[in-house]
């Protein structure tokens, strides 16, 4: 029996355009694509009330999903990568060189975004990060993964060849560490101690035309899959160049994709909606996509 084509809604943010779409594909009235009004739009979250919070250079925004509009910004920061709300209301907010400190700063605001906390860590590099369920940061630095304390000291980290600006990382039930590659442009799981468990997406192993180039967003679904963002370049000009967003099975095969070269130029980043509940606070602190912590 043939199985259904999978269909998908979801929210993107397109870097080369600066704008955040939202697509469902079983009723495409409810599309739509805005700017979001700030440059190096990076990260994304459900934060409850039919919200999602975009981090930006300079801090976050917060968009309606239903009615695409801005509900919030703040924006009083330079070099913001990551922006993650909290259950109590705060957001921890992380970049390099970020409030006058030196190195990369993860800064706890709370609810006003008045700072109450802020750590620390050596280095120059920082793109996404995520919190695990023991209240450690996983913070992408370009040619490793590290975990750090919310004190500022680095416990470990998880160098990998072939990593160059690597973007996300989850820690999943077990133990392992599922990250993407950046420019390497793969995906590849690790056990705890940083061995490679699977390499999947490379250029080698995807149909030419995906053209694989730098792999950053991802988020695991509740079956295994794992949607990704294949960016492309910086500016308006690559709708045409690769498949955007992919979606692998378990075993490395692209089970879907979605990429529109007449709404898009470069895709970042992507959340699918699926199945959840817009109106509560989601984090991936177990590896899949759960309301609350």
């Amino acid at each position: 029996m043939t199985q259904p084509a999978i269909q998908h809604e979801f929210l993107a943010i397109d870097e080369g355009h600066a704008t955040l779409l939202h697509i469902n594909e079983r009723d495409q009235s409810k599309n739509w694509i805005v700017p979001i009004g700030q440059p190096s739009a990076r990260d994304m979250q459900l934060i409850g009330g039919n919200r999602i919070l975009i981090s930006h250079h300079h801090g976050y925004t917060e968009f309606d999903i239903i009615l695409g509009r801005a509900m919030k910004e703040f924006a009083s920061f330079v070099g913001v990568t990551a922006a993650r709300r909290q259950p109590d209301g705060h957001t921890i907010i992380a970049g390099v060189d970020i409030t006058g400190a030196k190195g990369v700063v993860v800064v706890e605001l709370n609810a006003q975004d008045k700072e109450i906390h802020r750590a620390i860590f050596p280095g120059d590099y920082v793109r996404l990060i995520r919190q695990t369920e023991q209240g450690t940061y996983l913070m992408s630095c370009n040619d490793r993964i590290r975990e750090g304390s919310r004190d500022g000291k680095y416990l470990r980290e998880f160098p990998v060849d072939g990593f160059y600006h690597a973007w996300k990382s989850l820690r999943l039930p077990g133990g392992n560490l599922m990250v993407t590659a950046g420019y390497g442009a793969f995906v590849v799981e690790l056990d705890p101690a940083g061995k490679i468990i699977r390499k999947f997406g490379n250029k080698e192993s995807v149909p030419e035309k995906v053209r694989p180039f730098f792999y950053a967003m991802f988020q695991l679904l509740p079956d295994g899959n794992i949607v990704l963002a294949n960016w492309q370049g910086h500016g308006p000009g690559f709708g045409n160049s690769g498949v955007q967003l992919l979606e692998f099975n378990s075993t490395g095969e692209i089970v879907w994709t979605w990429s529109k070269a007449e709404l898009i130029s470069s895709l970042q980043g992507v959340l699918v909606l699926d199945g959840l509940d817009t109106t509560k606070l989601h984090d991936e602190r177990n590896g899949i996509m759960q309301p609350g912590v």
